[in-house]
């Protein structure tokens, strides 16, 4: 099971819940919860490595991936605002490997917990 750590807000913010777990479900392998929960042509921004541009390449991409296997995960801050939002933090992962990342959303709409778009910014320290 993941270790996750994540600061304390005022437990008001729906969708700042809701990206909460969805990091908790990309640490912990749970693809029916991420798939569940992003557009069928989600555009996924790694900066600096590669684009996704619909749901398959997305579930495919996440599966091969090393944050896929997290042992540890902190979130150190979430912010949202209309249909936008972010959240920023670190992992590590079951093979020792430690990365900061900072994700930016964008939701289907203003309402609900649909994606439609991740940029992700990912550092290995």
């Amino acid at each position: 099971m993941v270790k996750v750590i994540v600061e304390a807000d005022c437990g008001n913010a729906p969708r700042k819940e809701f990206l909460k777990q969805f990091h908790i479900a990309l640490a912990n392998s749970d693809s029916n919860f991420v798939i569940e929960n992003i557009t069928d042509n989600i555009h996924w921004e790694i900066v600096g490595n590669h684009t996704i541009t619909n749901k398959e390449e997305f579930e495919k991409r996440i599966l091969d991936s090393p944050l896929w296997n997290v042992k540890e995960l902190i979130i150190d801050a979430i912010i949202t605002h209309g249909n936008e939002a972010s959240a920023n933090g670190t992992v590590v992962t079951s093979d020792d490997l430690k990365f900061a990342f900072c994700n930016v959303y964008k939701f289907k709409g203003f309402k609900g917990t649909l994606l439609k778009s991740i940029q992700t910014y990912l550092i290995e320290f």
